[in-house]
């Protein structure tokens, strides 16, 4: 046990230890890593999968978020511009299509995000069985809102 009166002194000590920690470690000389990790070719357990999607949808709300923005300001300009976009809604597919892979990123992101917020929380989903059901809900989930709200944007 090393006693330190002095500040310099445990300094001193300190670095003198980290240095000869690091000049005696051995080092390998092959390192069985990946050099890069293609992510169509490792097997991914569905948490996995699901914690990337969560946050390539993180990504996607964040740079759409300005667009949906900007048409909400649209929206907002005058009883004229609301109505306009609100044509271009009706007779546009490409523009339906859009708001409606937002919305499903969007959805996604929240639902996944929920899941993760709920296993910090109170441990929902900390065994592999039960992250594997809250995944599965949460896939589960996404899709039958996706569902329900592509029926209804494309009048099915």
């Amino acid at each position: 046990m090393l006693v330190f009166d002095d500040l310099r002194n445990y300094n001193e000590c300190a670095l003198n230890a980290l240095t000869k920690a690091i000049s005696t470690r051995k080092v390998k000389e092959k390192d069985d890593r990946p050099v890069y990790l293609n992510i169509l070719k490792i097997n991914l357990p569905i948490i996995g999968v699901s914690s990337f999607l969560h946050r390539v949808s993180g990504l996607a709300v964040f740079i759409c978020f300005p667009l949906l923005v900007w048409l909400l300001s649209i929206s907002l300009e005058s009883e004229k511009s609301f109505s306009g976009l609100q044509n271009s809604f009706q007779e546009m597919i490409l523009f339906k299509l859009i708001i409606f892979l937002i919305f499903v990123g969007f959805i996604y992101h929240l639902l996944a995000g929920v899941k993760k917020l709920l296993g910090e929380v109170f441990g929902f989903g900390e065994t592999l069985k039960s992250g594997n059901l809250l995944t599965w809900i949460v896939f589960g989930l996404t899709f039958v809102i996706s569902l329900i709200v592509l029926i209804d944007i494309f009048n099915f």
